[in-house]
């Protein structure tokens, strides 16, 4: 008789280790432009610290709707360095300007068993330090969209068994698609008057 997803559910569940809430941690979110606000947001959402790093502000209040109430937060900026130190959660929101805005010192920085997310843009993490940190437990897992050499991206990245990936598709609904449509006509229009 064939064995079914039932003979082997118990030992599937075993075989992952234990999750955590998201309510009380801390996310560090580097890059403070609409999207990384957004990400805020959701973390607001979820009861977390929030820590922002961006170096072209000082400080950023947000607004944000809470159960038909409409509050201001002020996001804490902190250093890049004090971020590091402190996160649960870093979550990356900046584009590619030459050099990765991780690598290996901020690694050596960050708290043990911190979890990476980029779904940014290739490079702005270098891979190199990204998975001599995921193997020496310095980072607990990542999440990854984007990767330096796309369309090839590293087989390491894509085997290892902390890192979760998804080829460059984070915005690729059909909700998004259609605002970059209509994002795109209406500077068209703009540019045209």
């Amino acid at each position: 008789m064939p064995k079914t997803g039932m003979d082997e559910f118990k030992a599937l569940k075993k075989s992952y280790s234990k999750g955590f809430e998201l309510k009380g941690k801390t996310i560090g979110i580097i890059g403070l432009g609409r999207i990384g606000v957004e990400a805020v947001k959701i973390a607001l959402g979820y009861e977390m610290n929030v820590l922002g790093v961006d170096p072209f502000i000082d400080a950023k209040t947000i607004d944000v709707n809470y159960a038909g109430h409409n509050l201001e937060y002020e996001i804490p900026i902190v250093s890049m360095e004090e971020m590091l130190s402190k996160a649960d959660i870093i979550s990356l929101h900046v584009p590619f300007t030459g050099n990765a805005v991780l690598g290996e010192t901020e690694f050596s920085q960050m708290k043990q068993g911190v979890i990476i997310i980029n779904a940014a843009r290739g490079g702005v993490v270098n891979e190199d330090a990204l998975l001599f940190a995921l193997d020496n437990d310095i980072v607990a897992a990542a999440g990854l969209d984007v990767f330096e050499n796309e369309p090839k991206p590293r087989v390491e990245l894509l085997q290892h068994p902390n890192v979760s990936v998804t080829p460059h598709i984070g915005a690729s609904t059909g909700e998004a698609q259609e605002k970059i449509g209509l994002e795109l006509a209406d500077q068209l229009i703009e540019l045209l008057s």
